[in-house]
C-alpha cells in the first residue's frame, strides 16, 4: 500500500509518502532529489517513510529553496546521484549510518555526522540500517538560492564549486545548532505545521538556515566571510559596480570604469581589494562569464559557443574555455548539453 498526500498553501507544501513498494519509493525520491536507488540485497520486504516540507521562493518561478525531508526505512540501499548538479545537499544520519563513495574516495558517516557536497560528479551513498531501521534527515539547497544568500553577504560573484566538506562533525561547537535546526526542519512536527507559515517567515527561515549552515562548515568563501570587515563600502565603489554589471558584456576597460565611478584606476584597484578581496579585472570577468554561462544553459540560444562567448567579451575561444573551466568545473559544451540547472 502507498500512500502519498499533498498540502499546498502561499508558497509551502508539504507531503507524507508511506508504502512498501520499492519502485514506488524510487520513483517518489527521484522526483524530489534526482536521484536513482537500489536495494543493497534481497532481504526481506522493503517498508518506507518520508515525510517532506518545500520551502519555496516568492518570485515568478516560484521554485524551491530548500527541501527537507526524514526518511525512515526497513532496510538499507543504495543511493546514486548519476546527474551533474550544484545543489547543495546534507543527508544526517539517526538510526544507521552512511557509507559515501565520491571522486575514488570512500567515506563513512556515521550518527552525529552528515555529509554535505554538491553532487557535480557521481556520488555513490550507501543508507545503512541499523537492526530494522534506516534513518536519515536530508536537506536540499537549491544552488541559485545559496548564490544569492552569499552575494548578498560578500557582495561578489559567487563561483558554483562552494569546495564543501564531504563531512560534518555535528558534536562540534558551531555545528550544534545546526544540527538541532536540521532535527527540527526534517521533524513530522514542522513538516505538518510549515503550510501554516507565511511568505515573510519562510524567507527568514531561509535565510537564518542558509546563515547558520555557511557560519558552521568549511567552505570555499569561509575565510572572506569571517574576515574583519574593512567598513562601509565607499558609494564610489557600488557606482563602479554597478556601470560593470550593466556593461559587463561589452567588456569595459577599467578606465572606463574609473571614470563612470570618477576616481582614479588604481583608487579603483585598490579599493576592490581592500573591500571586495577581488581586483576589479576579476570581478568583471566573473560577472561575464555567468552571463555566458546562463546563456548556454538557455535551449532557445541555438549559436555557436565562440559566438556566445564573443558576444560576452571574450574573443579567443580557447581562453574563455579555460577560464570558464575553472569557474565553473566544466566545458562549456558540457553545459550545453545539459541544458537549463535543475
Amino acid at each position: 500500500m502507498e500512500i502519498m498526500q499533498g498540502n499546498t498553501l502561499d508558497s509551502v507544501e508539504t507531503w507524507q509518502c508511506v508504502g512498501d513498494s520499492f519502485d514506488k519509493f524510487q520513483k517518489i525520491i527521484c522526483s524530489f532529489f534526482d536521484w536513482n536507488c537500489d536495494l543493497d540485497d534481497s532481504g526481506p520486504n522493503f517498508h518506507w517513510q518520508m515525510n517532506l516540507g518545500v520551502l519555496k521562493s516568492q518570485d515568478s518561478r516560484n521554485a524551491p529553496r530548500i527541501l527537507m525531508a526524514r526518511l525512515t526505512s526497513s532496510r538499507g540501499f543504495l543511493q546514486v546521484q548519476t546527474e551533474p548538479t550544484s545543489d547543495v545537499v546534507i543527508i544526517m544520519p539517526v538510526r544507521g549510518s552512511l557509507r559515501l563513495e565520491r571522486d575514488g574516495a570512500t567515506q563513512t558517516i556515521a550518527a552525529g555526522s552528515a555529509t554535505i557536497y554538491q553532487p557535480r560528479t557521481e556520488a555513490r551513498i550507501y543508507h545503512l540500517a541499523e537492526g530494522t531501521t534506516c534513518e536519515a534527515y536530508i536537506i536540499k539547497l537549491s544552488f541559485d538560492w545559496v548564490q544569492r544568500f552569499l552575494y548578498d553577504i560578500l557582495q561578489l560573484p559567487v563561483e558554483q564549486d562552494l569546495q564543501l566538506g564531504p563531512v560534518i562533525d555535528m558534536s562540534a561547537p558551531k555545528a550544534k545548532l545546526l544540527a538541532r535546526l536540521i532535527a527540527t526542519l526534517c521533524s513530522d512536527a514542522f513538516t505538518f505545521q510549515s503550510r501554516h507559515l507565511s511568505p515573510t517567515l519562510q524567507q527568514r527561515l531561509a535565510e537564518t538556515f542558509s546563515h547558520m549552515l555557511l557560519e558552521s562548515i568549511p567552505h570555499r568563501y569561509s575565510e572572506r566571510m569571517q574576515a574583519p570587515k574593512a567598513g562601509p563600502m565607499p558609494n564610489y565603489l557600488r557606482v563602479a559596480r554597478d556601470f560593470m554589471h550593466r556593461e559587463a558584456r561589452r567588456n569595459p576597460s577599467m578606465a572606463e570604469v574609473a571614470k563612470a565611478a570618477n576616481i582614479s584606476v588604481r583608487t579603483l584597484e585598490t579599493s576592490f581589494r581592500t573591500h571586495m578581496d577581488v581586483t576589479p579585472h576579476a570581478y568583471l570577468r566573473t560577472i561575464r562569464l555567468q552571463m555566458a554561462h546562463q546563456a548556454l544553459q538557455d535551449v532557445r540560444d541555438t549559436r555557436p559557443i565562440a559566438e556566445v562567448a564573443a558576444d560576452h567579451g571574450f574573443p579567443h575561444a580557447g581562453r574563455f574555455a579555460q577560464y570558464y573551466a575553472n569557474l565553473f568545473g566544466e566545458a562549456p559544451s558540457d553545459t550545453r548539453r545539459k541544458g537549463p540547472a535543475k
